[in-house]
């Protein structure tokens, strides 16, 4: 008799929805290896090719886009059982690491729509580098991170592309100076190498004359002085002036935002992994290793 396995259907869905067995390794927290083999198994027991696997592209077959919708009702049914279930144990604490510039972009989101859709699940938060996150998960300090993704050594699965803007107090104009003076966050920071590099390139001279391990400081520095800095867009103050290319510094990259889960995610991490998956993943990104650069559009 032919079955839908559970295991197997997650890691179809991650693979459907990321394009990538790459990806879905690493929001199921598997190997590559073990995403392909479960699969394979599905296929292999409803005796039916789910994916066309090119080169450098996965994308579903028409049967596999008939299975995707069922699949992910089973896997939405089958965690409201769970929660059901389990519901009372001491296993319902999240904790959730971020760098503190990216509270104002989650903050909302969890507070005002995940808490009340999950009033069992509590969430301690953690600010830290995305370096010293990666860690703690890897350690199992932390359940679940949001990070900014190392382009040299990416680490978790992209949710979110972030522009990084130049930022002054109102009514300033730093960027005028023959010396831009800086206030930015220390080494570890991995926007800074960034924003330090477009400078150079751009023969803007330079000098940071402030820095701070958190954006409070930041602010307050750029909010008293005639300093500039870089900060998430989400992250500029309303009353801030944000830099048009026309005010002459130069462009920056695009901030990855990644998750990083550990292996076998407990029920409630899942759980706030998927709500901000829904909540922030509007574009489906492209691995290094085994994605053509072209992003498919996700529905919120």
């Amino acid at each position: 008799m032919r079955n839908l396995d559970s295991d197997a259907l997650a890691a179809f869905v991650a693979v459907a929805e990321t394009g990538s067995f790459t990806a879905a390794a690493e929001r199921l927290g598997r190997t590559q290896a073990a995403a392909s083999m479960a699969v394979g198994r599905l296929e292999e027991r409803l005796d039916l090719r789910l994916f066309d696997r090119g080169h450098r592209r996965v994308t579903l077959t028409p049967v596999g886009e008939r299975l995707l919708g069922y699949a992910r009702r089973i896997r939405a049914i089958e965690d409201e059982a769970l929660a059901t279930l389990l519901e009372g144990r001491n296993e319902s604490r999240v904790r959730l690491g971020m760098p503190d510039d990216y509270l104002t972009l989650f903050g909302t989101a969890l507070m005002q729509r995940f808490v009340p859709q999950h009033p069992t699940v509590s969430l301690d938060l953690q600010y830290d580098f995305s370096h010293r996150l990666e860690y703690m998960v890897e350690n199992r300090e932390l359940d679940i991170a949001i990070i900014t993704q190392n382009a040299g050594n990416p680490k978790g699965e992209v949710i979110r592309l972030e522009k990084q803007v130049w930022c002054s107090a109102p009514n300033r104009r730093p960027e005028q100076a023959s010396c831009v003076q800086l206030a930015l966050f220390p080494d570890g920071c991995r926007a800074r190498p960034q924003i330090l590099s477009a400078l150079e390139q751009a023969d803007r001279r330079w000098r940071i004359v402030y820095s701070s391990s958190d954006i409070a400081g930041i602010q307050l520095a750029v909010a008293s002085g005639d300093l500039l800095t870089v900060l998430p867009e989400a992250a500029v103050p309303a009353e801030w002036r944000k830099l048009e290319p026309e005010d002459g510094m130069p462009d920056l990259p695009l901030l990855r935002l990644a998750m990083v889960l550990p292996q076998q995610p407990r029920l409630p991490v899942r759980q706030l992994a998927n709500f901000l998956r829904t909540e922030f993943q509007s574009t489906v990104l492209v691995p290094f290793s085994d994605r053509v650069s072209k992003p498919q559009s996700l529905p919120h």
